[in-house]
Formats: C-alpha cells, structure tokens, sequence
C-alpha cells in the first residue's frame, strides 16, 4: 500500500488469497462427499452388506407404466411391492446366499441375501390397480396411467 492506496500488487494477493481460501473450503467439502460415497463398496447400497439395489428399467406406453427388476434367485414368496405418492418400494430374499461373483460382479467379496430397491414413478398412474409378475429371475410391475382430462 503507498500513500493510503492500494497498489495492484495488493489487490491481486488480496484475490488470490481469496481464491486460496475458497478452493481449500471446496476441497474440503468434495473430500467430505467422496469419503462418504467410497466407504460401501461399488453397488452396494448403505443399508447391509448382505442386500443388494438391483437393476432396473422402466417403460412408458400410451396407457401404462411398465418397471421391469432383475432380482436373480429371488424367492418368489418373499416378495413385496409397495406403492404410494410416486414412489414404488420392492423387496424380497433371495433362495439360498448368492456370491457377488455368481451374477457378475469382479473383484467383489461379498454376498447377497436380499434385495431392496426404491425408485420413483415417472407418471401419475393408479397405483390401486398396479400388478406385477415373476418370471427368469425379474419382476414386472405393470400400472395403469391416470388419464388426464
């Protein structure tokens, strides 16, 4: 600073402090996130080592919303589907432990023992009349769209 004023020398290490300042906060905040995100192995949901968030797909014709779910080994008198307010929630276990290896995984030591998966509904549809099937290791939910007048 000369004679009261500042010099531009000052006033770029006033910004470059500043810049410093603000990039140590942010890498502090990603180290945060990314610390949480990689303390579960990759695929696994945080709720169980032995559950799995299965794959899954959805569809959208004219009248209905179709989901498909890949639940390999699932035990077909274990499942539930449940919907409400956009949200659908399906469960289930499978028929014996399943090593991660088994349905594709490398590289992970794990095993499965259920699956749980949780997503949102797209479209308003009427979840009264939704239906689902199994069959080869994959559930379809069927739900009628609600018409709009």
């Amino acid at each position: 600073m000369r004679g009261g004023q500042m010099s531009w020398d000052d006033e770029f290490d006033l910004i470059r402090s500043y810049v410093k300042r603000r990039m140590r906060e942010l890498e502090r905040e990603l180290e945060s996130a990314f610390n949480f995100m990689y303390t579960f192995p990759l695929g696994a949901p945080p709720y169980g080592p032995s559950l799995d968030e299965p794959l899954h797909e959805i569809y959208l014709t004219d009248k209905e919303c179709v989901v498909i779910i890949d639940v390999p080994l699932l035990d077909q008198t274990s499942i539930t589907v449940e919907a409400e307010e956009g949200k659908l929630r399906i469960e289930g276990r499978t028929r014996r432990t399943i090593k991660a290896n088994e349905i594709g995984y490398r590289l992970m030591e794990r095993e499965i023992s259920r699956y749980y998966k949780e997503l949102s509904i797209p479209v308003e549809c009427n979840v009264s009349e939704m239906s689902y099937s199994f069959r080869n290791g994959r559930i379809v939910i069927r739900m009628p769209k609600i018409e709009k007048t």
